[in-house]
């Protein structure tokens, strides 16, 4: 099948009718249905019953849609590439990604003060999880990502931020630091096992003897900060989530300390704008604010 033919398919599969597909691909109706009619003489099956006036896929057609579905996502997906292609030309666009726990402490600050020394410049911001920063920045669709912990692939480079604190959230403890024996297993609420977060404090704990099998696991640290604040249990979360997270009893330090490292993700294979560069330079800026703050 060529392309026009697989379009006029796809439009009359999701619109339902011939003459509603035409209107779509602005096209006359008579136009639509040569396609259609040489795309099956191509086939050579048919892809649509007629029946009382309406056209109904037949078991090829419906067996076919997925595979057009598949398409059609990469048409999407190469268009959406050739636009950020397009506009990241003129230097004056940047497109964000951070994991949730930064959007509602860090970036935003960072944001705020880029956006008021340059106020021409086009910022996208998005709060995803790091696998999906990934996988958008491979796909053009970040210029960066900002994460917790090591995400390292082909094609994507990374520069260290800082190393976050660990901290942990419980109000039933009153002073810390805090061993990790101490903490109650059948209170503590953890992270998804797929956070780098996890992995490190389920490390951490099992060398520590602790047998810490959370029966409520989040995918994020805020989600995990929010349960706590409702008293139901503790946690461990990033050192930023338990100082900007309303509500929260002082966190305490763990004993021995434990870190994540905020990163900065981008593709190997671009140089960075002068955007990126003063955006992570502000990171470093307001990073460093945040963790004196833990100090005093």
């Amino acid at each position: 099948m060529r392309l026009r033919q697989i379009e006029v398919f796809y439009a009359i599969m999701t619109t339902g009718s011939l003459r509603r597909a035409a209107e779509v691909l602005h096209v006359s109706q008579p136009a639509a249905s040569k396609v259609l009619r040489y795309a099956e003489q191509s086939l050579g099956f048919a892809l649509f019953e007629r029946t009382g006036g309406r056209l109904v896929p037949t078991r090829e057609a419906q067996i076919m849609l997925p595979h057009v579905n598949t398409i059609f996502g990469k048409l999407s997906d190469l268009k959406r590439l050739t636009d950020n292609l397009r506009y990241a030309r003129d230097g004056h666009t940047i497109s964000i990604g951070c994991v949730p726990s930064l959007g509602l402490s860090l970036v935003p600050r960072v944001i705020q003060r880029y956006h008021a020394s340059h106020p021409g410049t086009e910022l996208t911001i998005d709060t995803l999880h790091g696998t999906e920063i990934v996988s958008r920045i491979l796909n053009h669709d970040l210029d960066l990502g900002i994460v917790f912990g090591d995400y390292a692939c082909d094609g994507v480079g990374s520069h260290h931020i800082a190393d976050v604190p660990l901290l942990l959230i419980d109000g039933e403890i009153a002073d810390g630091p805090v061993m990790l024996e101490r903490i109650d297993p059948t209170r503590y609420i953890g992270l998804s096992e797929n956070d780098p977060t996890a992995r490190l404090l389920d490390m951490a704990m099992e060398e520590a003897g602790v047998c810490a099998a959370p029966s409520v696991r989040v995918r994020t640290h805020y989600m995990a900060a929010e349960l706590v604040r409702l008293g139901a249990g503790c946690s461990i979360v990033d050192a930023l989530t338990a100082l900007h997270h309303p509500g929260l009893s002082k966190p305490h330090a763990i004993t021995p300390p434990l870190h994540v490292a905020c990163t900065v993700l981008f593709r190997a294979d671009y140089a960075l704008s002068h955007i990126s560069r003063d955006i992570l330079s502000l990171l470093r800026t307001e990073l460093d604010v945040d963790l004196q703050r833990l100090q005093d």
